[in-house]
């Protein structure tokens, strides 16, 4: 089977590495996938870096169509069979030529679309968008939440596939490393969603010490910068950007947290258990696949109270040299069953269901 995966190229979150993740799977287990970026970036820098096969077709602007022509052709003449896209503008591109190319399409919906776009341009995207998942011969999706969205849009469960984030464990092993200050890690955009505003408010009002290092960048970085002032913790505070690898910074901290008010099964779930490293997480999209008491802490969404409650007992089991056990739990769990093979393998099934359906 030949696979085409299709994305802006513009990505620097979570698709990006769900795209180079499921490709470096596909290639373990022996299907030919290839990636198709419409400009030079952080996506295909990755995938290159990680021995893909990359091609990359220049918009001169975001909705440049002149590419539809050649890109129809570039299907058509390479005999793909599937051709997978990611994200909104891949997803509208390849709406326009569904009906001239004979590969069948299917869309990774990675974030729920209500919450994804804002503003009057962010109405048009979101319509746009819609339009084309109705259009998909199928689609994959990692947030459970989105199961009854689909169904008010009328798209069949017939064409629904609930697929997962994954990660590569080769050259990455658990370090229970215990940091003389308790140490907490935030990797994620500084956007709304990602409700960082919940997790200092409750961190100023807890009665131990600790150190919090955000990874990330993004257009709250100065709104939350302020806050961490008003709220008395820039000593305690690090604001670091986005960096491309965050291994260093999982080793270096004793728990890991997401407060988002949304989610489907973020990668950082995934990289926290590679370094062994429970999580604390609200409790949204995917996310108690993984987090449970067994292995981290699940907490309702914006509760603050609850949210402190759980700092409180990490911190207890930090103090008493206990947080290996849940980073060991996390570990097993996500090791045993969100391998790349697997979400490979997860994927294919959804592919070979399209090719026999449509």
């Amino acid at each position: 089977m030949r696979v085409l995966h299709i994305n802006a190229g513009n990505e620097d979150g979570g698709a990006r590495t769900y795209i180079v993740n499921l490709m470096k799977g596909q290639k373990l287990t022996g299907e030919e996938s290839t990636l198709l970026t419409f400009q030079e970036g952080p996506v295909s820098k990755m995938a290159r870096e990680n021995g893909l096969s990359v091609s990359v077709m220049k918009q001169k602007q975001r909705f440049d169509l002149s590419i539809l022509k050649p890109l129809a052709q570039y299907i058509n003449n390479n005999k793909f069979d599937i051709v997978h896209t990611h994200g909104p503008r891949a997803n509208y591109i390849v709406s326009l030529i569904r009906k001239k190319i004979n590969a069948k399409w299917v869309i990774t919906v990675h974030s729920d679309p209500r919450i994804d776009f804002s503003g009057l341009k962010g109405k048009v995207m979101l319509k746009l968008n819609l339009h084309a998942l109705k259009q998909a011969d199928s689609l994959f999706y990692m947030n459970p939440d989105l199961e009854d969205y689909f169904e008010s849009l009328k798209i069949s469960t017939d064409k629904t596939y609930e697929v997962f984030n994954a990660i590569d464990f080769s050259g990455i092993n658990p370090r229970f490393n215990r940091q003389s200050t308790f140490s907490l890690l935030e990797v994620a955009r500084l956007v709304e969603v990602k409700n960082h505003r919940l997790l200092l408010e409750a961190l100023s009002k807890v009665k131990f010490n600790f150190r919090l290092t955000l990874v990330g960048d993004g257009p709250l970085m100065d709104d939350l910068r302020n806050l961490v002032k008003e709220l008395g913790l820039k000593d305690k505070v690090e604001f670091v950007g986005f960096r491309e690898n965050t291994g260093d910074f999982y080793q270096e901290c004793d728990v890991s947290i997401l407060t988002s008010k949304s989610e489907s099964l973020p990668t950082v779930y995934l990289e926290s258990a590679a370094y062994g490293k429970p999580v604390i997480a609200t409790n949204v999209g995917a996310t108690n696949k993984i987090i449970n008491d067994e292995t981290g802490w699940l907490v309702e969404s914006d509760n603050e109270q609850a949210l402190i409650a759980a700092l409180n007992d990490a911190h207890a089991f930090w103090k008493d040299g206990n947080l290996d056990r849940k980073g060991l739990a996390l570990y097993q769990e996500v090791r045993d069953n969100y391998s790349i093979e697997k979400l490979a393998g997860k994927v294919h099934a959804g592919y070979e269901a399209t090719l026999i359906a449509n």
